[in-house]
């Protein structure tokens, strides 16, 4: 016969495990609300970010040759963009090497290598300024982040389905959206803020890969106009 301390101990430890169980359920239940909740704070504090610098990657592999990619199976184009909220923008492209175009407002520029800035002619946009439209799209990606849904987390990655997915889908691949079979997308925090998106697409045996990173975040110095301008 058990004494009644030995009862007690032993129901003692029954709840104990009984509470353990359910704390974990719990955690288990409320784990994707949390891990949506902190990746959508974290885009919305990088969109609201006074800068970043922001390296658009776009990876394609065909199964052969193409003539699209100039007769290889693989092609790989990086963009680096400098933005300062609200509508300041500098674009470098390896699909343009050498030249820079930089935006401010509604007036552009262009630069060549080390050569001086040289005014380009306006842009006609509809109630916005060039320099915001440039801005809209270059933060569209961080919108559909912030208004993401189906989080989960694995460790530091989050897999997300995004906000407007067609809209991005549209804006990320043009007419070849619909052709898509399968579309993955993954994020990155650290600390505050989204510092990586990744998209990863199928067309048959076409693979197309893009990497989003946003770097120097709030610590970019100002952009300026180019003097004389």
């Amino acid at each position: 016969m058990r004494s009644p301390s030995g009862i007690v101990a032993n129901t003692l430890v029954g709840m104990l495990m009984l509470l353990s169980a359910g704390a974990i359920a719990l955690s288990l239940l409320t784990a994707p609300q949390v891990a949506e909740q902190q990746l959508k704070v974290a885009a919305t504090n990088t969109a609201g970010a006074s800068s970043f610098v922001f390296v658009d990657q776009v990876a394609i592999r065909e199964p052969q040759p193409t003539a699209a990619l100039g007769g290889r199976s693989s092609a790989t184009t990086t963009q680096r963009v400098i933005y300062q909220a609200p509508d300041r923008v500098e674009v470098s492209s390896s699909s343009a090497p050498g030249t820079m175009l930089l935006v401010i407002g509604n007036n552009r520029y262009e630069r060549t290598g080390n050569g001086p800035w040289s005014p380009l002619p306006p842009v006609q946009t509809s109630g916005i300024s060039t320099g915001q439209r440039e801005a809209n799209l270059l933060l569209f990606p961080l919108q559909s982040l912030a208004d993401s849904t189906s989080v989960t987390r694995r460790g530091s990655t989050y897999r997300f389905v995004p906000g407007a997915k067609s809209s991005l889908l549209s804006s990320l691949f043009g007419s070849l959206a619909s052709q898509l079979s399968t579309i993955n997308f993954t994020a990155a925090i650290n600390g505050e803020f989204a510092t990586t998106e990744h998209v990863l697409a199928t067309r048959g045996g076409a693979r197309f890969v893009i990497d989003f990173s946003y770097l120097s975040i709030g610590k970019v110095p100002p952009i300026q106009a180019p003097t004389g301008s």
